[in-house]
C-alpha cells in the first residue's frame, strides 16, 4: 500500500465510522441515476458482460446496479476496509456466489489479486482521495485489467476552479442541504480536476471518453478501451 493509499484508507478501517457513514449516506441514494446511466451505456455496447470489478466499492451500490442489469455477470468487490466488507456482504447477499470479495488498496491493484480481462471496471467516490499522479497511476493499473473493448467507469467528485467552486457553494444548499452530523473523512485537497481525469484516462490508453452525467462537483466518467 502506498502512503497515499494508507492515508485514504485509514478512517474507513474504523468499524464505527464505516458503518455509520454507510447508514447515513443519503447522497449515495441520489446517485442511482448516474449508476443506471453507466449500466445502460455498457449494456448497449457490451450486452454479454460477464465480469465486473468494483474498486473502492464500499457498501457495493455501484456493483449491485451492474449485477441487476447483467444477470449472467459475476462481480468482484474490492475495498481496503474490512468494516465495509461486512456492510457489503450484507447488502450484496442477494447475489449469492455471483460476488467474490477481495480486500485491497486502490493504489496497488496488482496486490489485490484482481482478475484481468474484465468487461467493466467501476469505481465510485474513491479516487478523489488521490492526487493527480496517484489518479493517473490508478487509471493505468485499472486499464490493464480490462479486456479489449472493456469499460472503465468512475463516478467521483472533482475540483472546479475557484470561481466555479464559489458559484456551486452559493447555490448547492438549496438542492442538497448540509448534514452537520455526517461523518467526516479525508479528502485530498485540492480535488483533482476534470482535466486531470481526462489526462489520466488518455495516458492509460482510454481515449474514447465522455462525461455522461454531472451535477455540481460529481461526474460520471465513462471510458471504453479500444478493441
Amino acid at each position: 500500500m502506498t502512503a497515499q493509499g494508507q492515508q485514504a484508507a485509514e478512517v474507513w478501517r474504523d468499524r464505527e465510522f464505516a458503518t455509520g457513514w454507510a447508514a447515513s449516506d443519503t447522497f449515495g441514494d441520489l446517485l442511482a441515476l448516474p449508476r443506471a446511466i453507466a449500466a445502460a451505456l455498457v449494456e448497449q455496447d457490451r450486452p454479454q458482460t460477464l465480469l465486473v470489478l468494483d474498486i473502492g466499492s464500499g457498501p457495493g451500490a455501484f456493483l449491485a446496479a451492474f449485477l441487476d442489469r447483467f444477470p449472467a455477470a459475476a462481480g468482484v468487490w474490492s475495498d481496503a476496509s474490512e468494516a465495509m466488507l461486512e456492510v457489503a456482504r450484507d447488502r450484496l447477499a442477494r447475489f449469492g456466489d455471483r460476488v467474490s470479495y477481495r480486500l485491497g488498496d486502490m493504489t496497488d491493484l496488482a496486490g489485490a489479486g484482481l482478475p484481468a480481462g474484465a468487461d467493466v471496471l467501476l469505481t465510485s467516490r474513491a479516487a478523489h482521495h488521490l492526487d493527480a499522479p496517484g489518479l493517473a497511476a490508478f487509471y493505468a493499473e485499472a486499464a490493464g485489467l480490462l479486456s479489449p473493448g472493456g469499460w472503465l467507469i468512475n463516478l467521483d467528485h472533482t475540483g472546479p476552479s475557484d470561481v466555479w467552486d464559489a458559484r456551486f457553494r452559493a447555490i448547492r444548499p438549496a438542492f442538497a442541504p448540509p448534514r452537520p452530523d455526517e461523518p467526516k473523512h479525508h479528502h485530498n485537497y485540492p480535488l483533482t480536476s476534470i482535466a486531470d481525469h481526462l489526462r489520466g484516462l488518455a495516458a492509460a490508453g482510454i481515449e474514447d471518453v465522455e462525461i455522461a452525467w454531472k451535477a455540481f462537483y460529481t461526474c460520471l466518467f465513462t471510458g471504453r478501451r479500444a478493441d
